[in-house]
C-alpha cells in the first residue's frame, strides 16, 4: 500500500519491498527498523518478517492506481538496491514507474555501486531522481561518485545521519568533498 507521509520532502511512500540489511555507520539507528518491528506487532501486512528483506510483487501496481501527479519516496523502508532484489524484480518497478509519467518517484541508496551496475545497461526515466546517502567521508565519496556515472535528469545527496564534516580531507586519504 502506498502511505501518505510526514516526511516533509515527499508526499507519499510507495514499497515494493521491506527489510533491510546493514551496511554502514548510518545505519546503526534505522528509522525503517524500529518502524518494522513496530509494523510487524500491529500484523500489518508485508511486516510479517520484521525487518528482513521482502519482496512484495502484489505492491507492484499501486501507483497505477493513482491519476493525481504524487511525487513517491520508493522504498522508505528498504533498499531498492539492496543485493537481494533481482534485477527482474527492478526491471518491474521501473516498468510501472515508466507507465506513471505523471509521478514523480525519489529513490534513495545507500547501495550506489549496485544503483549504477544496473544503469549501466538501462535508462534512467525522467520523472526518477536517484539520491545517495552520505554519512561520512569512507563511504560517502564512493557513494558520491557513482552517481556521477548514471545519466539522471536529477541526482541528489542525503546527509542523514552526517556522522562527520566531510567537506574535511580525510587523515587517511586527504580527500574531502571540497567546498564550493
Amino acid at each position: 500500500m502506498t502511505s501518505t507521509t510526514t516526511i516533509e520532502w515527499t508526499e507519499q511512500t510507495w514499497n515494493p519491498t521491506t527489510g533491510c540489511t546493514k551496511i554502514s555507520p548510518g545505519c546503526k539507528h534505522c528509522y525503517a527498523e524500529v518502524m518494522a518491528k513496530r509494523l510487524k506487532a500491529m500484523g500489518a501486512r508485508g511486516y510479517e518478517n520484521g525487518f528482513n528483506l521482502s519482496i512484495l510483487p502484489e505492491r507492484l501496481t499501486q501507483p497505477l492506481m493513482r491519476r493525481k501527479a504524487t511525487t513517491y519516496f520508493v522504498n522508505s523502508m528498504s533498499d531498492l538496491f539492496h543485493n537481494d532484489i533481482p534485477f527482474g524484480f527492478l526491471d518491474q518497478v521501473f516498468d510501472v514507474i515508466k507507465r506513471t509519467p505523471q509521478h514523480t518517484y525519489q529513490i534513495l541508496t545507500k547501495r550506489s555501486a549496485r544503483m549504477r551496475k544496473y544503469f549501466s545497461s538501462r535508462n534512467v526515466p525522467e520523472n526518477v531522481w536517484l539520491g545517495v546517502s552520505v554519512e561520512n567521508r569512507k563511504y560517502g565519496l564512493q557513494r558520491i561518485d557513482d552517481p556521477r556515472e548514471i545519466k539522471a535528469g536529477i541526482r541528489f545527496l542525503s546527509v542523514e545521519p552526517l556522522l562527520e564534516d566531510i567537506f574535511a580531507p580525510s587523515p587517511a586519504s586527504g580527500r574531502g568533498l571540497g567546498r564550493g
